[in-house]
């Protein structure tokens, strides 16, 4: 067991032609003396004897100063000291590997010298002409290559780094790697290209194109090479790149395009989850269907049936009464209290298939350009956010000019929307009969049960015109 160190001190000596002044010292501290009297007896001036008591005074100040606990920091001289000496020490070793380096070049420069390596050019690629395949003064067609090969790996155990010995070979670092690995395998550097500039017959591009169909894209150029002979590389390249223009040209020409023709029939709502300085938020944003038009935004902790009650409630009261809502399949957006708005306005409900964000297309757009602020509300108490977030509403509506308005702002097109004069409860009575009618003509097992509905009010604005249907539309 250690013993504990003793922070007693000991009365100091005193030598005896300082015990008078010391005495003087403690006289005048006491106030028994005063500075005159004392220089006086000492016979010195009083400054003088002034400067020693403040001396003293200092010390006993210093001696008498509470430490602070823990080991004693090291003085600043001494950590200035100990910086220095790391930044030498990196300064240090960064000179020897520069000196490393300059050894190696070195020797490769000898190499040069004596003719063990040659130092080339990197010459771009020459155009062929009249079906010459290689350099008719090549003998051999890897010949070349391979004594590039060689001395770029001679110039590797000298020391030179990959990037060095390429450049100084005159050829690309991947070049090298790539005639590396041929080489290993026993293959030639360069595969032969003839035929390559030529289309493939058409029962190979045929072959290789079903074989593209048939696994939806995902085969390689180098797979479809090996599973039919006769067909290079840059052909099967060649055949899945048109293979997959036909599939999305297929795919383009089976979608079927909606379009609101008129600004304030179709609305939707959406949800984004946000983040601020407080934690994660929600904010719901209404837009029209027509024209890319926030209607309103409203913001709250949790995603639940008040948010979006309250949303519906402020959207209507602030922009009017939609015919169409469109909401997605969201456990918030089906409870008694949205209903109960909804239908005391008279506003029919559409629905989207399940698992289908295409058909929500235009507000997921929309999200992707709220998103552009998602790093400024990282910064914003969540009483802050919603303020932010009508700021941005403003911006994205009366500032941006957008080319599928004919450069007006989503506001102006807003403002320009014509009054509807729509009998809300015979349009209701309507979307219900067609919705029967609908039901009892369509299998409807194992499909969504508001089907027939959501056909029912698409049947219904596209007969009074305020929804275009276009097939062979693209998405």
């Amino acid at each position: 067991m250690s013993k504990r160190k003793r922070s007693y001190t000991p009365a100091p000596p005193v030598p005896p032609e300082l015990i008078e002044r010391l005495a003087l010292v403690v006289e005048v501290l006491a106030g028994m003396r005063t500075v005159s009297q004392a220089a006086r007896v000492l016979g010195v001036s009083r400054n003088h004897f002034q400067t020693i008591l403040h001396r003293g005074v200092t010390g006993l100040a210093d001696s008498i100063t509470p430490r602070e606990g823990g080991r004693p920091g090291k003085p600043p001289a001494m950590v200035a000291l100990e910086a220095e000496l790391a930044k030498l020490k990196r300064e240090n070793a960064r000179l020897q590997e520069r000196v490393g380096s300059t050894e190696r070049l070195l020797e490769a420069a000898s190499g040069l010298l004596h003719g063990r390596l040659r130092v080339a050019r990197r010459q771009g690629r020459a155009k062929r002409s009249g079906g010459a395949n290689e350099d008719p003064g090549e003998p051999e067609p890897d010949g070349g290559r391979r004594r590039k090969l060689e001395e770029t790996e001679e110039m590797r155990r000298v020391g030179l780094t990959a990037s060095v010995a390429a450049r100084v070979a005159g050829v690309h670092e991947a070049t090298l790697r790539r005639w590396r690995t041929r080489s290993r395998r026993g293959e030639p550097l360069v595969r032969c290209r003839i035929g390559c500039g030529r289309a493939p017959a058409p029962e190979l591009a045929q072959q290789a194109g079903g074989i593209v169909r048939a696994l939806n894209g995902l085969v390689g150029a180098e797979s479809l090479r090996r599973s039919l002979a006769g067909l290079s590389r840059r052909q099967a390249a060649r055949v899945k790149a048109q293979t997959l223009t036909e599939i999305e040209r297929d795919r383009r020409a089976a979608l079927t395009r909606v379009t609101v023709t008129v600004p304030g029939v179709v609305r939707g709502m959406d949800a984004m989850h946000l983040r601020g300085a407080d934690g994660a938020f929600h904010a719901i944003f209404c837009a029209d269907g027509a024209v890319p038009y926030r209607t309103s935004v409203a913001t709250a902790e949790h995603y639940d049936a008040k948010l979006v009650a309250r949303a519906l409630a402020a959207d209507i009261e602030e922009n009017g009464v939609p015919i169409v809502y469109r909401l997605d399949r969201a456990k918030a957006h089906d409870t008694p209290a949205a209903h109960a708005i909804l239908r005391a306005n008279e506003v029919l409900v559409l629905h989207g298939p399940p698992h289908c964000p295409r058909f929500y297309g235009q507000l997921e757009r929309q999200n992707r350009e709220h998103r552009a602020w998602a790093q400024t509300l990282l910064g914003l108490p969540r009483e802050k956010a919603g303020p932010c977030l009508e700021r941005m509403l403003i911006g994205v509506n009366a500032i941006w000019r957008r080319r599928i308005l004919g450069w007006k702002t989503a506001q102006e097109a807003w403002n320009e929307r014509p009054v509807l004069d729509v009998d809300r409860r015979a349009l209701r009575e309507e979307v219900q009969e067609r919705t029967s009618r609908i039901a009892r003509e369509l299998e409807c097992r194992g499909k969504p049960a508001d089907l027939a509905e959501r056909l029912a009010i698409e049947q219904a604005l596209q007969a009074r015109g305020y929804l275009r249907q276009q097939v062979g539309g693209w998405c």
